[in-house]
């Protein structure tokens, strides 16, 4: 008897590990059920699998309602929806990492109760477009880039920040970089991105941040103070862009990189980093720093009725920009943004009443 008990347990072992050697785990399975109301398509989603679509969130397009939920407390991952063609594509909208709310964070966020944790420009209003793709890692693709370039033009966007991008050798080329130009040339839309962290060797900087003369590419600048606050260093060390900091100058001569900004900030994060805030650097930091600050500037102009446009905008900055001495220009730029200069540059220059 035990001989046959041994012999049906191996059997049953060896069934199993053949399963397991051919099994394939698709992750999480969720049942969305998708419906229009009427008024609106909507959609309900099973996110904690338990076959029970009553205590879920009933939601729509996110740009009707401006509605998101939660697949639960254990992940704390929230999630937005987009219904196409006729219900038929359910798009189920979530971060690929922290990146995107840090970025925003140091642009726009809003503590009416904590101000010393406000970003640059803490009344702005956002449009959060996704362009990186979960199933490739946050990469982002063409399709998704154009999308958004659609969106900021549909939404009456005047400000881009991008803090995204690659190497790239044919700067000014390619139908991303016309159709950015289209929405800077045409559209009057400030567009703002991060020059890359491939430096310091030269040739470094990335697309569309230093690839695009319609873009504002920026560096990553780094002080004294934050070098002693956020790397611990025992000594002061004079200003200067970050080491890893892309340069210039592009194939076709350009300097690439049109100005610099601080590259290291604290700033938020989403719910399922169980952290309200971090820290990170890069030139991803240093584009919303300058992004942010332009805002302000935009912000004084419409409410003192000042004429601009996203040509005075990017001359005024460049042309004010605070030269880092002892640096080189494919580094900085023009120099480190001063805002204050700018919005005196171009206040001076413009029509009187």
């Amino acid at each position: 008897d035990d001989k046959d008990q041994r012999q049906e347990w191996q059997a049953r072992l060896d069934a199993v590990d053949g399963m397991l050697k051919s099994y394939k785990d698709p992750g999480p399975i969720f049942d969305c059920l998708v419906f229009h109301d009427g008024t609106h398509w909507q959609t309900v989603i099973d996110t904690n699998q338990d076959g029970d679509l009553n205590d879920e969130s009933v939601l729509t397009n996110y740009k009707t309602k401006r509605q998101f939920a939660s697949f639960g407390e254990a992940s704390q991952l929230n999630y937005a929806v987009n219904i196409r063609q006729e219900g038929n594509l359910l798009s189920i909208v979530v971060p690929s990492n922290m990146h995107g709310t840090h970025v925003a964070g140091i642009v726009g966020g809003h503590y009416p109760h904590e101000p010393e944790l406000n970003g640059l420009a803490p009344g702005v209003q956002f449009v959060s477009v996704k362009i990186g793709d979960s199933r490739i890692d946050g990469m982002e693709t063409g399709s998704a880039v154009v999308r958004g370039l659609k969106t900021v033009l549909d939404h009456g966007c005047q400000m881009i920040n991008m803090s995204y991008g690659e190497p790239t050798r044919l700067p000014n080329q390619g139908r991303i970089m016309r159709l950015i130009e289209e929405v800077v040339h045409e559209h009057r839309v400030i567009f703002v991105a991060s020059a890359g962290n491939a430096g310091p060797a030269l040739n470094t900087v990335g697309a569309p941040g230093g690839s695009s003369s319609a873009v504002i590419g920026v560096g990553a600048y780094v002080t004294p103070t934050m070098r002693m606050a956020g790397y611990s260093l025992r000594r002061e060390q004079p200003d200067m862009p970050f080491t890893w900091s892309s340069r210039g100058p592009t194939a076709d001569g350009s300097v690439g990189v049109s100005i610099c900004a601080p590259g290291g900030a604290l700033s938020p994060v989403p719910n399922w980093t169980l952290r309200r805030n971090r820290w990170a650097n890069g030139t991803s930091m240093s584009s919303p720093n300058a992004c942010g600050s332009i805002a302000l500037l935009l912000s004084a102009f419409e409410h003192e009725k000042v004429p601009y446009s996203a040509h005075s905008i990017r001359r005024a900055v460049e042309n004010t920009a605070q030269p880092i001495l002892g640096e080189d220009r494919t580094a900085q730029g023009y120099g480190l943004l001063q805002i204050d200069r700018a919005y005196e540059l171009l206040k001076s220059k413009s029509p009187m009443p």
